[in-house]
């Protein structure tokens, strides 16, 4: 990928600081960078740090050549907007790498999600705003999609090639591929979400909602578009 410039390489830096959670001072301790110079350099100050000690850091925060390193798992937290995550994405877009993000569909406030980037591993924790929209795929922009039957929260991460071990026997054993182009990410699981306008979920609706996903993911493999499954719908409803 083209050199990020010394104006994006500090606002990178910023980003992945934030995902991984980590503070001035624990740099410190990892690089031994100066916490006054480092927040000097965040905040765009230039030649407050020596450009080894940048490649250090970004050493540090997971980046190695411009891209992100395969030796480990990157693991990311987010809330909110998702305004780091929408950062490094931006700037991390080359090479094109294929990717391949991993779901579930257990619910909850927090959602864990993996992604494959080529050779590259992460694991993303991340807690959307009460008004932020459900754009992880835009966001992405995968190749493939696959939703497991087990909870991605317990997914090891000490090492990348058991991360993807587990990942990959997992999607075999039982995972679902959704094709590109299918039903937004995340679209069943607010529908069936508790408290949703104008629907009173039993315990036995769980077998409909699966009758309406699979329904509704064969019409869109036969050519039709979420407008014309729309309009349908709404002609039966509304006579």
């Amino acid at each position: 990928m083209p050199a990020l410039s010394n104006e994006q390489l500090p606002i990178l830096a910023g980003a992945l600081l934030r995902l991984r959670g980590f503070t001035l001072a624990t740099v410190f301790n990892a690089t031994s960078i100066r916490v006054a110079n480092l927040s000097a350099w965040l905040k765009g100050k230039p030649q407050v740090i020596s450009a080894g000690r940048v490649t250090a850091l970004m050493y540090h925060l997971g980046v190695q050549g411009g891209q992100l390193r395969p030796d480990i798992v990157h693991t990311w937290a987010d809330q909110g907007d998702w305004t780091h995550l929408r950062t490094v994405f931006t700037l991390l877009q080359e090479p094109m790498a294929p990717r391949t993000l991993f779901l579930d569909e257990h619910p909850g406030m927090s959602q864990t999600r993996f992604m494959q980037w080529g050779e590259v591993w992460v694991r993303l924790s991340l807690t959307p705003g009460a008004t932020a929209q459900d754009d992880l795929v835009a966001m992405v922009r995968p190749d493939r999609m696959i939703v497991l039957r087990v909870a991605l929260e317990g997914i090891p991460t000490q090492d990348p090639q058991e991360t993807g071990s587990a990942l990959l026997s997992l999607a075999e054993q039982g995972g679902q591929e959704i094709p590109s182009g299918e039903l937004a990410h995340g679209f069943m699981q607010r529908l069936r979400a508790p408290g949703t306008q104008g629907i009173v979920s039993t315990s036995a609706d769980a077998i409909g909602w699966t009758m309406l996903e699979a329904t509704l993911r064969n019409a869109m493999r036969a050519g039709m578009s979420p407008a014309e499954l729309a309009l349908k719908i709404e002609m039966k409803v509304l006579g």
